[in-house]
């Protein structure tokens, strides 16, 4: 669904297909929007078949990123990159007591 989301935020009218019924084209728009209300429906009806709140997040997700979260993490990389290196190379810091 996060796919799904960022495709239809950068290219709301691109061509979508199913693998097996190439012949049946619709826009990532028109996609989003129907597996939205499907997921939509199935939260309140109470469908057990997928996991509805984990696609709506996804969906969330991906509009976020795509909007916001991208130019947020790339912005501060070089800060995000050197506190993993450090939590990589020193590992978990010990609180108090004696070395």
């Amino acid at each position: 669904m996060t796919v799904l989301a960022t495709v239809y935020t950068k290219i709301p009218e691109g061509r979508l297909a199913i693998i097996f019924l190439l012949m049946f084209t619709f826009t990532a728009g028109n996609a989003l929007k129907a597996i939205i209300t499907m997921d939509r429906a199935g939260m309140i009806l109470g469908w057990k078949f997928f996991d509805h709140a984990a696609h709506l997040g996804g969906t969330v997700f991906g509009i976020w990123y795509i909007t916001y979260g991208h130019e947020l993490t790339w912005k501060n990389r070089e800060t995000l990159v050197k506190i993993w290196h450090e939590m990589r190379t020193n590992g978990p810091k010990k609180r108090g007591g004696s070395k």
